[in-house]
């Protein structure tokens, strides 16, 4: 008797433990960078300046097999995430290198806003990588915990205090962000982005 209620026990505890880790996990959700609205946007070239849907680029490394680059401070990335609840979800974002060698980001450098709040996070570098053929070096980087309310929300990436690109404010490539929460997300993608890209 006393043995099968330990083992009782023991399935009840463990039961918790996996409700608990699930409940605390949540669900990652990806959300594209191209998919923003981009239309109006305004970016840094090396013989004229890329505008709009001129700043999305492919490349077979990055998620969904194109990203967002030429980023300068008239081209934030504005992703519009809608919540069904108040939720704390843990931020990551997909960056390369832009093609400006050894950079580092950090509050000052790259400015990241969660509902026009400034996000202090841990300092990162990027590097252009090994590959020729592929200077952006893509690589996930977290940035933290934010808040997000229930309804709409915004995150903006945009460049901040530098001079990595001309010596102008530049920004690194952003392939997506990724989103970690146990609320239920979804991004309001443009409209105009899909139609072209898809």
């Amino acid at each position: 008797m006393k043995k099968i209620f330990a083992l009782v026990f023991a399935l009840v505890m463990l039961l918790s433990v996996s409700v608990v880790l699930a409940e605390g996990e949540g669900t990652e959700y990806v959300f594209e960078a191209e998919y923003t609205e981009l239309e109006g946007l305004e970016g840094l070239g090396v013989s004229g300046s890329p505008t709009g849907l001129g700043l999305v680029t492919e490349n077979s490394k990055a998620s969904n097999g194109y990203f967002v680059g030429n980023l300068g401070t008239s081209s934030p990335l504005t992703f519009i995430i809608v919540s069904d609840a108040d939720t704390t979800a843990t931020l990551k974002i997909v960056a390369g290198s832009n093609i400006l060698g050894n950079c580092v980001w950090n509050p000052t450098t790259l400015k990241i806003l969660v509902n026009d709040v400034a996000v202090d996070y841990k300092e990162f570098t990027t590097d252009n990588g090994d590959d020729p053929m592929d200077q952006n070096n893509f690589k996930t980087r977290k940035i933290g915990d934010i808040n997000l309310v229930a309804g709409e929300n915004t995150i903006v990436i945009v460049a901040g205090e530098n001079t990595y690109r001309s010596n102008l404010p530049s920004a690194p490539s952003i392939d997506a962000i990724k989103l970690t929460s146990t609320a239920a997300l979804e991004m309001v993608e443009s409209e105009t982005s899909h139609d072209e890209l898809d």
